[in-house]
């Protein structure tokens, strides 16, 4: 492979999100479901996506904190796996996710069985955060190194550049992505690959196995064309 003359360095960055309480909380689904029209969009934000920025916590098998919620507060299981399904990747902005969790609330309340009204064994406080971005100084900007650059990433780096790096995207790309474009046709294949894993259905340590796997194999001596 021709090396470019002018190639763009990678600069890896990391992230951090500080909770802000909302002053918001619910005991009941239906509170629950009131709220939701209500809090910012940080605050979907972070009961989406901070629970990965959040290492002290186990991983739940649910995925994200309404989830949760349903299945330990109000011990509806059936809710838990329906909320845990909504996969905000796939939205095109945070009010649309809203929305979609505005709809699923609104099904199980119309079902008019004892969990509309159902007290839950603790309350979900709605959490809004801040997020902050710093650079760590690193950077690369060799195919061969850049694996291994990924790897001895942070998990806070790993998460900003891969997860949120789609969100913040137009096209919906990680910036791990982004960067590859440059080398053209000769990182094609490895974007390719990139764009089909599904950044939400696992752990952030998984996920961070499976991306590293990926760039190993696709720009690794004799995976670029």
């Amino acid at each position: 492979m021709k090396k470019q003359s002018k190639t763009v360095p990678f600069r890896f960055k990391e992230c951090s999100l500080l909770p802000i309480s909302t002053g918001i909380r619910a005991q009941t689904l239906r509170e629950l479901r009131s709220a939701i029209p209500e809090i910012p969009e940080s605050s979907l934000y972070y009961h989406f996506w901070g629970r990965m920025l959040r290492p002290h916590i186990p991983e739940s098998e649910f995925n994200n904190d309404f989830a949760s919620w349903a299945d330990s507060g109000l011990g509806d299981l059936e809710l838990a796996e329906e909320l845990s399904a909504i996969n905000p990747v796939k939205s095109q902005n945070l009010e649309e996710l809203r929305s979609i969790l505005e709809d699923i609330l609104e099904a199980r309340l119309e079902a008019g069985d004892f969990i509309s009204w159902k007290k839950a064994d603790r309350e979900f406080y709605f959490i809004a955060c801040k997020k902050f971005m710093f650079d760590t100084g690193r950077q690369t900007e060799s195919l061969e190194d850049f694996p291994v650059a990924v790897k001895t990433s942070s998990r806070q780096s790993f998460f900003h550049h891969f997860m949120d790096g789609r969100r913040r995207s137009p096209e919906g790309k990680d910036d791990f992505s982004l960067w590859l474009e440059q080398f053209g046709e000769s990182t094609e294949d490895v974007r390719a690959r990139l764009s089909r894993v599904d950044s939400y259905l696992f752990s952030l340590g998984e996920l961070k196995g499976q991306i590293v796997t990926l760039l190993e194999k696709g720009l690794g001596k004799g995976g670029t064309k």
